[in-house]
């Protein structure tokens, strides 16, 4: 009895230190907190790092020369570049075993997760300044031992660059398909939970996402809605008309979901809120490529301390976010321009002046400069500054908001037309 009685306030106080992590808001100092409460071994599986975080780099290799034995495995080519030479030379150069995970096992090695002696880091952030200061990223820091231990055993299984049977896993794991000709197995969950996880939904679902382009996922999302399940999407407003996002989403908003977009921040999140009961957060994308041909991992997660951060910060995102907006059909008064943020449009104004801005001069169309054409002085001799003034233009560009305010950016004059 005494023993069961320790194993179950073990786990109940694992369960107590389950945490989300908000980036920016808690920036990176819980992830060296983390590293350094290392005793024993740090694993790490993560698909970019760049010398923006060799501060991260510099903690491992503290970590390895106090004696815990730390493994990297790393993707060899994140976008199609090598990873960092700097932050390899100091992993290197501390004895820390880095290895590239094998481009014959998968697409991209795109997981963003760690296990530090008994806790494990599931997240979207890659280590780079930008994740954990720009991005609008969530982590995962859990001491259930399930979690733990399963980690252990793929981690072990990529490094030695073998496959794993997942059907069954308890954790989201990317890819899924049926591995091995011989003895065949599902290799992964990751589309079947993620699915299931919509089909369950009977009142909401809110998706925070980077990335939005399977279309089972879009079916899926569907069949909520004709279900009668309110659907959300939010991404970041320089994703209104990208094809990775925007274009899905779009058709959604076409469907009867409601899309809104986030200013300020990159969207770089890959979380889905369902009932407002259960969320999942890790490094999928939902596409194709990332719940079938990546290796990724994510985590499925109850009501309690680190459901609620979750919530709450998605439904702030969410009511700081401008509603999508249709794409107008002529010129938008310049007044209207902010409507528009991400989107490509033509916006109609008098100009009232040219202000000199440093490295760029801007065609200001009302005292308070509510919203400006930019142009770039390396581009200046390029244009007819002068003729501008007093006169109405149109101008069309892509709209993006600089310190709050929305403006163009004009690098060609055959994207200004004077129209008298």
């Amino acid at each position: 009895m005494k023993r069961v009685l320790a194993l179950l306030l073990f786990l109940a106080l694992a369960l107590a230190a389950e945490r989300v992590y908000v980036a920016p808001d808690d920036g990176v100092g819980y992830l060296k907190n983390l590293i350094r409460s290392a005793e024993r071994e740090i694993d790490l599986a993560l698909y970019l790092w760049t010398r923006g975080r060799l501060d991260l780099a510099e903690e491992m290799a503290r970590a390895r020369r106090r004696g815990v034995r730390v493994r990297v495995i790393l993707d060899e080519r994140p976008g199609g570049e090598g990873q960092d030479p700097q932050v390899l030379e100091v992993l290197k150069g501390a004895g820390i075993e880095v290895k590239f995970a094998s481009p014959l096992r998968f697409a991209n090695y795109h997981i963003k997760a760690m296990r530090v002696d008994d806790r494990l880091w599931i997240s979207s952030s890659n280590w780079t300044r930008s994740s954990f200061e720009r991005n609008r990223e969530y982590s995962l820091v859990t001491g259930r031992l399930d979690w733990v231990a399963e980690f252990k055993k793929v981690f072990e299984a990529d490094w030695q660059g073998r496959a794993l049977p997942l059907d069954d896993a308890k954790l989201v794991w990317s890819p899924e398909r049926v591995y091995s000709i011989f003895r065949p197995f599902w290799e992964g969950n990751a589309k079947r939970r993620i699915l299931g996880l919509i089909e369950s939904a009977e009142r909401d679902l809110f998706i925070e996402q980077n990335g939005l382009t399977d279309e089972d996922v879009y079916n899926a999302l569907l069949e909520a809605m004709d279900r009668g399940v309110r659907v959300r999407v939010l991404g970041s407003a320089s994703a209104r008309e990208s094809g990775y996002f925007g274009r899905m989403a779009a058709r959604l908003a076409e469907q009867g979901a409601e899309v809104r977009y986030l200013e300020g921040l990159k969207v770089h999140a890959k979380a889905m809120l369902v009932d407002g009961k259960v969320a999942f957060l890790g490094s999928q994308n939902f596409t194709a490529t990332a719940l079938t041909a990546n290796r990724e991992l994510g985590a499925v997660i109850g009501e309690g301390r680190a459901f609620s951060r979750l919530k709450v910060t998605m439904e702030r995102d969410w009511a700081k976010a401008a509603p999508a907006a249709p794409r107008p059909s002529g010129a938008v008064p310049w007044h209207e321009a902010g409507r528009y943020l991400g989107q490509v449009i033509q916006v109609e104004g008098r100009v009232l002046g040219i202000k000199d801005a440093g490295g760029v001069y801007r065609l200001v169309f009302d005292p308070d400069e509510r919203f400006v054409v930019v142009i770039p002085k390396s581009e200046a001799h390029r244009f007819p500054l002068k003729s501008y003034v007093g006169r109405v233009i149109r101008v069309t560009g892509q709209v993006r908001a600089f310190h709050g305010r929305p403006e163009i950016v004009a690098k060609s004059p055959k994207q200004i037309e004077v129209v008298r």
